[in-house]
């Protein structure tokens, strides 16, 4: 019984050796290659070497030979079934039931990769001919030299069926042809054509570099612009990436892959030294990319264009990596200029731009909750209420417990953050309406005490931060401090008391006794929590004072019945706190 030869291929590419070996030996990069002792014999002296690229491990201790799965059956002791269906789980693969390949058909497959290669070849000699002048041309006003052009092997389909043409000279086999989407057998007229031509071609390969499909882009204005080979027994275009054999060394060193959106792209990334960039196949970025890229690298860069429909392509990228986050695996996304893609920045701004660009990539929870509120109006608590459902939603669909629960903490501390920032705008609005009246400063000792306890004690002022993101200082610097503080404990949950110091102490030259005095003390939890409750309502009970002093003070000036209600409504308040003391 054996498994499809494709399916064998794509186990082998998406799973390096490197990476599998690592697991059980040390390994240390030497150029192309690793070493290390080798897990088949005792040495003392690294004799094993893996190539990745290459798909192969080799001991010249003891002559141990082989592949990823050869290494699970010799080494783990696996049975073969057994060894495939554990690269299949790491490798995020279904396993296609086991048939019996004949002779014949592991020939086949050889003989299709002969013809894809014979194809490549094909178009690889008609660019740098007579007839690819027009392609020639088109690719150097692209700023692509011959020699970037013959690095990835790039082509020139001709006009007029010239691929079946040199088929037939060449006694290859038509029939082969339109099996892997090279020639079109027209049914009605019963005749044959080229599937490509006058475009400039693309081939995509494997991870060993061998031609298993094409691209196709016209040179003028016409649809579609790309035209990609159709699925074939060679190629299924939502498992591939453009390029990943060139950029996959690079993808490894940096532990860093820039996806963008096509062929021209990535071949102006490359030769601006860009040399980690691949693409999808005209397609969406699928789930079986995205875990394709993150067998070599934690977070890929995923740059799309900075047209509309490259940030929705950039949303559709985001929900299709959201199910499958598992610890350590994210992604990034580079944000570009309206209207400009990463050819664009280079050719038009330059590389230096698009690396900035890549500095300020946004993680994918900062681009989810930034997608979430986008165009949205969170004036009113109903308002807020649905942005946390959509949300919820969003995140409850992340497969793996712990990666969810992380989501929805941090989904938790944005929304008290929003929530926080909606109070403070309508704080700063009622007091640029009272600026013309001189505010008292009664609060300074309950203020200062405080703003030092949620310093000294910042994991107990957690418990708190819905009731004291309420709170408002009189005294401009110490409301700064407080703001400061109160912004430090939503955004770090697990932040200590020497930080918060350092952060906002650190322009204060002048001692903080309050402070001092706590650090001195011997206060347990229970003593904090009920002294900082104390403390919170003290301020409470001199915030409503104030108020009702201003209150006061407005109305002596412009006396009328909506000031004096409020006035009234603030003793009731006092005299309810002062009660509940």
């Amino acid at each position: 019984m054996a498994f499809p030869p494709r399916f064998l291929d794509e186990l082998r590419e998406r799973i390096t050796l490197s990476q599998l070996i690592g697991k059980k030996v040390k390994l240390m990069k030497r150029g192309r290659e690793y070493t290390g002792l080798c897990p088949f014999h005792h040495e003392k002296t690294p004799s094993f070497t893996i190539n990745d690229d290459k798909g192969f491990y080799h001991c010249f201790g003891c002559g141990a030979h082989g592949d990823i799965i050869r290494y699970m059956t010799d080494c783990e002791k696996m049975p073969f079934m057994e060894a495939i269906e554990y690269l299949a789980h790491m490798a995020g693969m279904e396993i296609p039931k086991a048939t019996t390949v004949s002779p014949e058909r592991k020939a086949e497959y050889q003989t299709e990769l002969q013809l894809m290669e014979e194809a490549c070849l094909f178009f690889q000699k008609a660019l740098f001919s007579e007839r690819g002048k027009k392609a020639r041309d088109y690719l150097k006003s692209r700023g692509i030299t011959a020699e970037v052009a013959k690095s990835f092997r790039l082509g020139y389909a001709p006009s007029g069926s010239a691929l079946l043409a040199y088929f037939n000279e060449k006694k290859l086999s038509v029939a082969k042809g339109i099996q892997l989407g090279l020639i079109v057998q027209a049914q009605e007229r019963k005749t044959q054509h080229d599937y490509f031509y006058d475009r400039i071609m693309f081939p995509i390969l494997n991870r060993r570099k061998q031609v298993i499909a094409f691209g196709g882009r016209l040179m003028e204005k016409g649809e579609p612009k790309y035209l990609n080979s159709p699925e074939t027994t060679l190629f299924h275009k939502g498992e591939q990436l453009y390029a990943l054999p060139q950029a996959i060394e690079t993808i490894r060193k940096k532990n860093q892959a820039v996806l963008v959106e096509g062929y021209m792209d990535v071949i102006a990334l490359h030769s601006a030294g860009f040399t980690n960039a691949v693409a999808p196949l005209g397609t969406a970025f699928t789930e079986n990319q995205i875990k394709l890229l993150w067998q070599s690298c934690d977070e890929p860069l995923i740059c799309f264009d900075g047209d509309t429909a490259g940030r929705k392509a950039t949303i559709r990228a985001m929900n299709r990596a959201i199910p499958i986050l598992v610890p350590g695996k994210s992604m990034q996304f580079v944000f570009l200029p309206d209207t400009f893609d990463p050819d664009d920045m280079i050719r038009k701004k330059s590389p230096q731009a698009f690396q900035e660009a890549i500095n300020n990539a946004k993680s994918l929870s900062y681009t989810l909750w930034n997608s979430l509120i986008e165009g949205r109006s969170l004036d009113t608590p109903e308002r807020r209420a649905k942005l946390e459902k959509d949300a919820t939603e969003l995140i409850e669909k992340i497969q793996h417990e712990k990666v969810r629960s992380y989501y929805l903490k941090d989904l938790k501390q944005k929304l008290w953050q929003l929530e926080h920032q909606q109070k403070t705008n309508k704080r700063s609005l009622s007091f640029r309406e009272a600026q013309t009246i001189t505010k008292p400063k009664a609060d300074m000792l309950e203020g200062r005490m405080l703003l030092a306890y949620l310093i000294c004690y910042p994991q107990t002022a957690q418990n708190f931060i819905e009731d004291i993101s309420d709170l408002h200082l009189t005294e401009n610097v110490m409301q700064s401090m407080f703001s400061k503080t109160i912004n430090l404990l939503i955004e770090n949950p697990d932040i200590t008391s020497e930080q918060i110091q350092k952060s906002v102490l650190q322009d204060k030259p002048e001692t903080f006794p309050e402070i001092e005095m706590l650090q001195k003390s011997n206060r347990n939890q229970i003593d904090v929590q009920n002294e900082l409750e104390k403390w919170i309502q003290a301020f409470r009970f001199k915030a409503l004072q104030n108020e009702k002093e201003i209150k006061l003070q407005e109305f002596t000036q412009n006396p009328t019945s909506e000031l004096w209600n409020q006035i009234v409504n603030l003793k009731k308040e006092i005299e309810k706190l002062s009660t509940s003391e």
